[in-house]
């Protein structure tokens, strides 16, 4: 099988696959925060990585043919200035013209660090890497024991598993220890990834890359890009391979199927695209397996193999410890329970809860928190860009210098403002959907919900974010400025799990069952008293009416 770096990979490219190989060759090396940033507005910057605390970034030019000259060598030192790299490397499958010599010698007497690497010293530079990755990460033991059940579940002679393991649990570490037993099995079986998607295929292809040996290679299959050469893992979005089965309905092609974000994969032309896969084995994993329609999930990959949810990860310790603050004492319940009588709906309720002026309060509330934490980091969760843009304003006059994370800001902003929050330079970023960046700064040990709207999937997946665990890091404090009156459902949601399995003696943690502390007992006290499942609530859409009684 042709490694991750390969004649095949090196002559077939393509241009982006080749892009891909020059970030995994930083990864496997020991660099940390390697992002691919090409694209529209890069300033000539393909991938930006950091090590030993010193900034790289690496243009990549892929040729069929032809020597790159000295034109791309300027590209990539103009863009180390933008992106203020300290180290700036061009790269090609092929070599470099004379003339591109001759500038990096004259760039170098002017301290500029700028280095070449051809081809040929692509291939020297991988055989001489080790097989494992330096950012290999062994598994938990209940990581070890996700494998190991859907594993015998296969021996069983099953063809179809699921995993529910909730987020900061690492499931996407059990999928890929999946991967590489099969490849040990049977090194030239293709297997396939899918997801809904391209962002999603993408995080889901660099995350594999630190648990695969350098000769096993992985390709995209989606946004126009196909794999060049067979062998390996395709990451792909379902709907890519949908459209190419019209041609091809590559029946028994790969031996292993894994669905990520399994919730998402009951339609009926998801279904058809297995049948005509027809898999030796199918799994599923998935943070959050409820929908917000009548489909069950279970119809298609069958009962949960292994399950851990959020409550599990933190009453058994593999979730930060954390203290979780629901401040709701801006909230009149007197009023909130007079206007639902007048037939109000969730979402207009929840209006009368978001006025412009309490963002002044919040930001002196978070701040007193923010300032009492030695070595503050704090990660912050945003309503819009506007409202992440008002409270940066706020954050600076009360003496806090914070940056902005959203997806309208150009890549190299981006990327300067996270790397600045990972590096400690700047310790609090605002963020607008953050989930769908793919961050993990695992030693935040503040976050913020800055009256978010309430959604529950979003909610776990936001709050199992903040709870990663990280050598040096004891616990986390997490302030939710309540905006959406499904939050105080989902905040009691939670306690009322953690109450029913405080009785477990392998318990170490919440033996109160209280992960959330609410500001004052009012809240749940009115919960409690005039709703009889609090889940119902939490599940409610905007446009469901709620009577409380007098």
């Amino acid at each position: 099988m042709a490694g991750f770096v390969s004649e095949e990979r090196l002559v077939y490219g393509s241009w982006q696959a080749t892009e891909r190989m020059l970030a995994r060759l930083l990864e496997h090396s020991g660099f940390v925060d390697v992002q691919v940033v090409g694209g529209c507005g890069d300033h000539g910057a393909d991938i930006v990585g950091i090590f030993n605390e010193k900034k790289w970034i690496i243009q990549s030019k892929y040729r069929k043919h032809g020597a790159v000259d000295s034109s791309a060598l300027r590209e990539v030192v103009n863009a180390s200035a933008v992106y203020k790299a300290d180290v700036a490397v061009a790269a090609t499958n092929q070599t470099f013209s004379q003339d591109a010599n001759l500038y990096r010698q004259n760039v170098l007497q002017n301290g500029v660090d700028l280095r070449l690497w051809n081809g040929y010293y692509l291939l020297n530079y991988f055989q001489k890497l080790k097989d494992i990755s330096s950012n290999f990460k062994e598994l938990r033991p209940y990581q070890v024991s996700a494998v190991d059940a859907v594993e015998n579940h296969r021996s069983e002679g099953n063809r179809t598993a699921i995993v529910i393991m909730a987020t900061g649990l690492g499931k996407t570490l059990v999928a890929d220890q999946l991967i590489v037993n099969e490849l040990e099995r049977n090194p030239n079986q293709e297997i396939l990834c899918v997801a809904h998607m391209t962002d999603l295929v993408r995080q889901l292809d660099q995350a594999s890359w630190s648990q695969l040996k350098k000769q096993y290679s992985t390709h995209l299959w989606t946004d126009g890009e196909t794999p060049t050469y067979c062998g390996g893992v395709v990451f792909a979005t379902w709907q890519s391979i949908v459209s190419a089965q019209e041609k091809d309905p590559m029946k028994g092609r790969f031996g292993l199927v894994l669905v990520d974000e399994a919730h998402h994969a009951l339609a009926n032309v998801f279904r058809h695209m297995i049948e005509l896969l027809s898999p030796s084995f199918l799994v599923g994993l998935t943070a959050t397996p409820w929908r917000g329609d009548d489909k069950n999930l279970y119809d298609l990959f069958g009962q949960p193999t292994f399950k851990m949810d959020i409550v599990d990860g933190m009453q058994q310790g593999y979730l930060a410890d954390v203290d979780y603050r629901m401040l709701t004492d801006g909230i009149d319940w007197e009023e909130i329970s007079r206007m639902s009588r007048q037939g109000l709906t969730i979402k207009d309720l929840n209006s009368k809860l978001i006025l412009p002026d309490r963002d002044i309060a919040i930001v002196e509330k978070f701040v007193e928190h923010f300032l009492s934490i030695e070595n503050p980091k704090a990660m912050v969760f945003c309503r819009s860009i506007d409202h992440a843009n008002r409270l940066q304003s706020l954050l600076a006059i009360n003496g806090v210098s914070s940056c902005v994370v959203h997806s309208g800001l150009p890549r190299e902003i981006r990327f300067t403002n996270l790397s600045s929050f990972r590096t400690g330079q700047i310790n609090c970023v605002l963020s607008v959907e953050m989930l769908n960046e793919g961050i993990d700064v695992p030693d935040v040990n503040l976050v913020a919900f800055m009256r978010v709207t309430h959604s529950r999937r979003i909610f776990i997946q936001q709050l199992g974010r903040g709870l990663r665990l990280r050598k040096g890091k004891t616990k986390v404090l997490v302030l939710d400025f309540v905006a959406d009156i499904r939050r105080i459902a989902a905040g009691l949601t939670l306690n009322h799990e953690a109450t029913e399995r405080a009785c477990n003696p392998e318990v170490i943690k919440y033996q109160d069952g209280r992960i959330i502390q609410f500001d004052n007992d009012i809240s749940a006290s009115f919960f409690n008293e005039y709703l009889a499942d609090v889940a119902d609530i939490e599940n409610m859409g905007d446009g469901a009416t709620l009577r409380f009684p007098e």
